[in-house]
């Protein structure tokens, strides 16, 4: 490591290399993060070879490889590295003057040969070190890792940071800061009582953990944009005031959760083909909406069992994650399962995403909320279920389909097969609004005017999204568009809001590139579910206190719950 130029100084030992030519990588991608990167992007200076020091030939290959010219035996290869992106960190790792975060992506491999290999850091003097489990140690400063697929799943931790242990049930759960925010002297310990309550939860859901012991990496950078689980370990950017603030305390719990959850799901619980992975070229999995929407689903749930998530706000968010998905146009169009495949192309949101892609973590939250209602319907659960699920598929092949999960559950209950195929296989299936009104809640209808138009941040000026099904699809209107004037006077997102329930048509003045164009468009009514009243017996209330470990859930007959909260890491898209 080279502190002071924010660098990595790299030198890799291949033995055994056969004469010709031989084909180094950076991988492309990595698990949890399904797009293709730029991983090569840092490397300069690369270099080859031979075990008497005599140079051999290297050249760029591809993407992000190189091709030497072997001589056969020993090949050394080395590098450096700039790793001083923190926003290309969870990724990476990054290399500051007073601590480091290392991941193994910064590490060519041999194509073809990603087995065993040891890796010695080079600390400067003085430096603490945290390795993540999955390797073995055989001193201070060298680790031996079983694959290369390990060595990309074990984040290290070096130089300046605080470290606190807690344990639940015998495992050791390492709590690494890499730096402080307001509170962190008298509120740290508390929020790490919340986390540990959620890390009970989910051995009380699984009956053990699946690791020696885990490591939770935090920071308080708004830049780093962290939230990366890895099978022993997660790196997690924290807001800056989520120790002082519920709001944030409670997204802050809610990442933990998360990314804790996948530690069994998608981490070794693997949706195929994750369990043998492509690094160059991809894997493509089609039940993505299992491996990430069922696990946001359980951040709810645990958060909620945990003591961090009230049920107004754990309903609030249900509700609103259907009303926000089915407005969109793609709701109708693309299916969970589609939405899986296609991720390395479609995970971020971009101008008309609305209209042609659905979020798989949103789509697979519901279908597993929706399931988990069927289920409790007939004295089962969610819980149960899916840990029977997990324990016959972990470790599986090269990981489990849409189809092994639908027929695993419809063996043991015809209608949770049923549901699965609806909901997973057809767009626009989802039962979520009947699920929650079979639990004792009236959803409440009612007709809302709109001109079918996402703002970006909700706020504007900018317009995200334009949807081809509503007022504003023929106006002209387009994604990209700055709207500059609103019925002749300055934009402000709170007068759009109030002409678009009031006003029989609006101008709207925007400026597209260099150019600047006017156009009127009509609002017009909509439904939409408006409200969420409880209508329950006392024995419905009591199964939901048990579902979600909520003592405290006693609603009176005809009381309002608000539906104002909506927790997406994803961002909100708020078609107006």
């Amino acid at each position: 490591m080279l502190p002071g130029p924010h660098e990595l100084e790299v030198a890799i030992t291949f033995q055994g290399v056969p004469p010709g030519a031989l084909h180094l990588e950076l991988p492309t991608w990595v698990p949890g993060a399904y797009g293709f990167m730029r991983y090569a992007r840092d490397l300069f200076e690369v270099r080859a070879e031979d075990s008497k020091g005599a140079a051999l030939s290297l050249e760029r290959e591809g993407w992000s490889g190189f091709r030497v010219e072997a001589r056969g035996g020993t090949v050394r290869v080395r590098y450096r590295a700039a790793a001083s992106d923190v926003s290309f960190g969870e990724l990476a790792g990054i290399v500051e003057h007073h601590q480091a975060v290392l991941l193994g992506t910064r590490y060519l491999y041999a194509v073809g040969q990603v087995g065993p290999c040891t890796v010695r850091y080079g600390f400067p003097e003085g430096w603490a070190v945290h390795h993540a489990a999955g390797a073995k140690p055989v001193d201070a400063r060298t680790f031996e890792y079983p694959s290369y697929a390990a060595l990309l799943d074990a984040p290290v931790v070096a130089g300046q940071y605080d470290v606190v242990q807690r344990r639940s049930h015998g495992t050791t759960f390492h709590h690494v800061f890499l730096d402080r925010a307001v509170g962190y002297a008298t509120e740290r310990d508390g929020f790490l009582d919340g986390v540990m309550r959620v890390v009970d939860g989910a051995h009380g859901m699984f009956g053990s953990f699946p690791f020696e012991h885990y490591t939770f990496i935090y920071t308080f950078n708004p830049l780093s944009h962290w939230g990366l689980e890895h099978a022993n370990a997660t790196m997690i950017e924290l807001g800056e005031q989520s120790l002082i603030d519920p709001g944030q305390r409670r997204d802050a719990i809610r990442v933990c959760a998360h990314e804790l959850f996948h530690a069994w799901n998608v981490c070794r619980l693997k949706p195929a083909p994750l369990g043998k992975l492509d690094h160059a070229r991809g894997s493509f999995p089609d039940a993505l909406w299992v491996a990430e929407g069922f696990t946001r689903y359980y951040e709810f749930v645990l958060g909620s069992r945990a003591n961090e998530i009230t049920p107004e706000i754990f309903f609030s968010n249900i509700l609103n994650y259907y009303r926000y998905l089915a407005a969109m146009p793609a709701y109708a169009r693309v299916s969970a399962k589609d939405s899986s495949l296609a991720t390395f192309l479609n995970h971020g949101k971009y101008p008309g995403s609305i209209n042609n892609t659905v979020d798989y973590y949103d789509v697979g939250m519901l279908i597993a909320f929706d399931l988990d209602v069927l289920l409790r319907s007939q004295g089962r659960s969610l819980d149960a279920d899916f840990r029977a699920f997990y324990e016959a598929y972990v470790g599986k092949g090269d990981g489990f389909t849409s189809a092994d999960l639908r027929a695993f559950f419809a063996d043991r209950m015809r209608e949770a097969g049923a549901l699965l195929e609806s909901e997973v296989e057809g767009p626009g299936a989802l039962s979520t609004v009947a699920k929650i009104e079979s639990l004792g809640f009236e959803v409440e209808r009612g007709q809302v005017r709109k001109i079918g138009i996402v703002l970006e941040k909700d706020k504007g000026p900018v317009i995200d999204n334009v949807l081809d099904t509503g007022p504003s699809a023929n106006s002209g209107l387009a994604a990209g568009d700055e709207i500059i004037r609103v019925d002749g006077l300055a934009f402000h997102a709170p007068s759009l809001r109030w002409l678009i329930a009031h006003a029989e048509a609006i101008t709207l003045e925007v400026k597209r590139g260099h150019s600047f164009f006017t156009f009127e468009v009509r609002p017009q009514a909509q439904e939409d579910l408006t409200g969420l009243v409880w209508r329950g017996t006392e024995a419905q209330a009591a199964a939901i206190r048990t579902w979600l470990g909520r003592d405290d859930f006693r609603p009176t007959p005809g009381q309002r719950f608000s539906i104002a909260t909506y927790d997406n890491f994803h961002g909100v898209q708020t078609v107006i």
